[in-house]
């Protein structure tokens, strides 16, 4: 049932899904669909995680650096994989056992880090929205060279008013996207030394 509504969803997203089409396409009634899984939220749920399973696990190790960024790496590579059901990761605090195997990786790289308690909870929550919207963002194609087009509208901009947006035109058609990922995955590790006064 959850291989079928996994696949389903992968597919067509969560727009061309519904507990109904699970039923039909495997033969059950949409109820004992629900009765499994006990509310189509736990489903989806479930389904997040399967995907989150599918990727590398990262494991726990001596550098919370290098942690951190397999963790980053990961759900960069699954917002690759399965594009259409990526989104669901923002909506639970949890999606189940592959979701807190890889938060464990990341609360004990913080705690490694020489963050106090209140700071790791904090910034782990924020390591998860900024991996989780930047993989979202660059699946949906935002973080990609510009365009001709895009370059154009730019080029039109007033130069008084945007003389850093002008200047970046070449940065931006050139883009590249994996040192792009790499530097913005560093930044947030220098930031967390720094806050744990670590040098």
């Amino acid at each position: 049932m959850l291989d079928a509504a996994f696949d389903m969803m992968s597919r067509n997203g969560e727009a061309g899904f519904s507990v109904r089409k699970l039923g039909l396409r495997i033969g059950v009634d949409p109820m004992t669909v629900l009765h499994h899984f006990g509310s189509k939220d736990e489903l989806l749920r479930r389904i997040a995680d399967r995907a989150l399973a599918s990727v590398e696990p990262p494991l726990p190790s001596a550098d919370w650096r290098a942690d951190l960024r397999h963790v980053a790496g990961a759900y960069r590579d699954l917002a690759h994989r399965h594009p259409r059901l990526f989104h669901l990761h923002f909506r639970f605090h949890a999606t189940g056992p592959a979701d807190h195997a890889s938060s464990e990786v990341v609360y004990r790289a913080l705690r490694g880090a020489g963050l106090p308690d209140a700071k790791a909870a904090g910034l782990g929550l924020a390591f998860y929205a900024f991996i989780l919207g930047y993989a979202l963002a660059e699946a949906e194609g935002l973080l990609r060279p510009i365009s001709d087009e895009d370059e154009a509208e730019l080029r039109a901009l007033d130069p008084v008013a945007y003389p850093a947006t002008l200047a970046l035109i070449p940065a931006f058609k050139a883009l590249d996207r994996d040192a792009a990922f790499d530097t913005a995955v560093d930044a947030f590790i220098e930031g967390c030394r720094c806050k744990a006064g670590n040098e």
